[in-house]
Formats: structure tokens, sequence, C-alpha cells
């Protein structure tokens, strides 16, 4: 490919300031446009123009995926829009590189219903709207429909190619990058504590993210509660339904922009996912320097060693597990003579994934595809 500009069209229907694919699709927005190419949103009205790099955004009807995939394709097919690439994170046929940041919806909706009780499985085989997205999830993933996916984890990929049948060859696996940082000081968790009105003597859990039955919150919770310890606190950072989750053992912060001081605050994170590709709070949270306790089904536990790093749990409704690792991590991050080594530790990790390598990488896929698209 030569280093001409390239119009390149981004796909991403809704909007959360607190998202993470938000805050991914913004980075390697920006990161495209330092290397000289335009990028543009086919997005929906929800997506403030200010905080998409460069402000071009094409609005699109998004009232439902359906609709938002013909909308697309009209885009595309105007005269008055000319993409060189499609990069898309919303399963929408006909694209030229999907990235899959949600994952599966088939294996999501398989683990989802190990968790639910019967009435529940029953709607949820029975839901137009599930029905509608793994429509376009088996459209999409067929050679003819997209040339290239981007998948997060390893576990990611081999649903892609077992359940669809997709070419193991078109399949990139690409992680997530997070800004570089060390991990945090003493004195930077003092100032962080005294901001957020968390006692110096208090242990605190940290669980960030929007999509609280997806992410195990109620899991979370229940493993709180089960210590029994007054000291003890779990902080929520992210948007749900606190009604439904509320527990004296709970506080939740809400969206949070700015998550830097909840990382410096905390002491480690408690992340019981049933389905996450691979979630940027915990590479986050590890950039801090704080060991995480989550699920096989993270991607992020792929890159973690067990025991150095944190936990990694088979179920994540498995307490007596969650209850075991929480103790034992709160043992050593309240160790001076190993919470230290720690901190290093899952920083160190973090780092090798920064925006700057998985911009690299996913340049280079570019690069492929419209190689690709000259034969």
């Amino acid at each position: 490919m030569a280093d001409s500009q390239l119009t390149i069209g981004f796909l991403r229907r809704g909007y959360s300031p607190t998202g993470g694919v938000e805050a991914y699709l913004k980075g390697l927005a920006e990161g495209l446009r330092g290397e000289g190419h335009r990028v543009v949103l086919l997005g929906t009205s929800e997506w403030p123009k200010a905080e998409w790099p460069g402000g071009e955004i094409i609005r699109c009807k998004g009232g439902s995926l359906s609709q938002y995939s013909a909308e697309v394709t009209r885009q595309k097919a105007s005269p008055d829009n000319r993409f060189d690439l499609i990069l898309s994170v919303e399963k929408v046929p006909g694209c030229d590189l999907y990235r899959t940041d949600e994952g599966l919806h088939a294996a999501w909706l398989e683990q989802r219903s190990r968790h639910i009780g019967l009435w529940a499985r029953f709607f949820q085989k029975i839901s137009s709207k599930h029905r509608e997205k793994l429509r376009l999830e088996r459209q999409l993933f067929t050679p003819e429909k997209t040339r290239r996916v981007i998948s997060l984890s390893h576990k990611i990929s081999g649903e892609i190619s077992a359940l669809y049948g997709y070419p193991e060859e078109q399949i990139t696996l690409i992680r997530n990058g997070v800004p570089k940082r060390s991990a945090t000081t003493s004195e930077e968790r003092a100032l962080a504590r005294k901001e957020l009105g968390i006692p110096t003597e208090e242990k605190v859990a940290l669980f960030v993210g929007t999509g609280w039955e997806r992410k195990g919150l109620r899991f979370s919770i229940r493993t709180v509660e089960g210590l029994n310890d007054p000291r003890m606190k779990l902080l929520v950072a992210g948007s749900g339904s606190q009604k439904r989750y509320a527990s004296p053992s709970a506080r939740f912060l809400g969206g949070v922009q700015k998550m830097t001081t909840v990382y410096d605050a905390a002491d480690l994170i408690l992340f019981p996912t049933i389905f996450d590709p691979f979630p940027l709070a915990t590479l986050e949270a590890m950039s801090a320097g704080l060991p995480v306790i989550t699920t096989a089904a993270n991607g992020v536990s792929e890159i973690m060693t067990p025991g150095v790093h944190g936990e990694v749990i088979s179920e994540p409704s498995d307490i007596a597990a969650l209850d075991a690792a929480l103790r034992k991590w709160f043992g050593i991050v309240s160790d001076p003579s190993r919470s230290g080594q720690t901190r290093l530790d899952c920083s160190a990790l973090a780092s090798e994934f920064t925006l700057e390598r998985n911009l690299r990488e996913t340049l280079a896929v570019i690069r492929e595809v419209m190689e690709e698209k000259k034969l």
C-alpha cells in the first residue's frame, strides 16, 4: 500500500461517553489521522461531533441493527461518499475489516443461558432482537461479506472458526492497547482516596464497566458481602441499575470520565465476567499496578499468569473460588513486602500492550487488505 491518504469509514452504532469501544475507536482514529489518513464515522445521532477525531460524521438511522446496516449500505453506495476501506465494530455484513469488540453473539447467548432461569432462556430463544443479531452475524462471518477479521483473543478466534467456518487465515489476533503509565505510588493512592472520600484503612475491590449482567456484577457483590468485613467495599464504576444491585457492601460511582483516580484508589479489580473478549478496564487496572481477579471468559486472562498478576476463576458463579482469591490477594496487597512486586509485575505486563502497538498491528492489517483489494 502506498503512503497516500486513505479515507477510512468507521462503523459504530450508538455512543457511550465512558465506553471502552468508543475510547478504542477514538484512539485508533487519532493514530490514523496522525499517519495522514482521513477518518469518517458512520454513526448514529448519539455521537457528539466534538468527540470524533476530525469531526467528520455521517449520521445514519439506527433504531435497530438491521436499519443501521441498511443505512450504511445506502451511504456506501452514494456517489457523495468514497471509502477506501470500511472498518466495523458492528455486526454489519459487507465491511472490509471487522473487529470483534463484542465477541460472538451466539457464544454470549450460550454462556448467558448457563446463568439464567428456564423462562429467561425461553424468552432469549424467541427474542426478535437476538434473532436479528444472529442472522446478521451469520452473514458477517462469510469470506464474501467480510474480507478480514481482527480478533481480540484466541478464544474468540476459535469460536469464529468453529461456529461459522470462517477461514482461520483471514483472522488476525490484535489485543487491545492502553496508554503507558507507571504503577500507582503510595502518594498517588493517598491523594486518590482523599479525593473519593475513601478511608485509608478501607479495603477496596473495584468493578468497572457497563452491561452489569454480562460482566458479572452480581457475583462480585455476593463475594464481597460474603466476607462480612466492614472495612471491605466494592467500588462500582459504570452505568447500570443501581437499585437492582443495591448492597451495603457496594458504592456506585456511576459513569466515570476520569478513571485514573479510581484505579489509583483501589487495591485490586474483581471482575467475574460471564463473557468479555478483551476489556480495556482490566488492562487499564493492571497498568496502574492492580492485580486482577477474573474468569477464563475474559480474554485478558490469556495474557495473565495466575498467582503473579491475579487469579483466573473457571466459572463466574463459583463464589467459593472468588472468596478464596479475594482473601488471598487482599493479603498480598496489604503486605508491604509483597505488594510492591505485584504492582510492578502487573504494570509491566500491561505495558506490553500499548496503543502504539495496537495501531502498528492494525495498520499492518489495513495495508494487507488494501493490497488484496487491488488484486
